[in-house]
């Protein structure tokens, strides 16, 4: 999982059809149980970006995605926000997953 700041995270979410990017903080305990398994799940699915943003590093990006609480999870179809998720649900995170998956099947 890449880690991306307010100066990046745009021309990632612009430059790949499917884009996740997880939000948390160093302080956030939820963050930090959900982060390692956001990271297995990227490496089992190489076909979608996987980004991280910590909100003092991306606290434009964050406001302008609405982020009110974290760990939240946004996941991007062609730029354009498809889901988010909050709290540590690696099983929704999965979810996501397919969910991009599948609006490829239907383009």
């Amino acid at each position: 999982m890449l880690n991306r700041n307010d100066d990046d995270i745009q021309e990632l979410i612009d430059g790949n059809t499917h884009v996740i990017v997880q939000f948390g903080a160093s302080w956030c305990g939820p963050c930090k149980v959900l982060k390692p398994k956001v990271d297995k799940i990227s490496f089992e699915n190489s076909d979608i970006v996987f980004a991280y943003i910590d909100l003092e590093t991306g606290e434009q990006f964050a406001q302008k995605m609405k982020v009110q609480a974290v760990p939240t999870v946004i996941g991007f179809h062609n730029s354009k926000v498809v889901e988010t998720l909050i709290g540590p649900s690696d099983a929704a995170v999965k979810s996501l997953v397919e969910n991009l998956r599948s609006r490829v099947n239907r383009e």
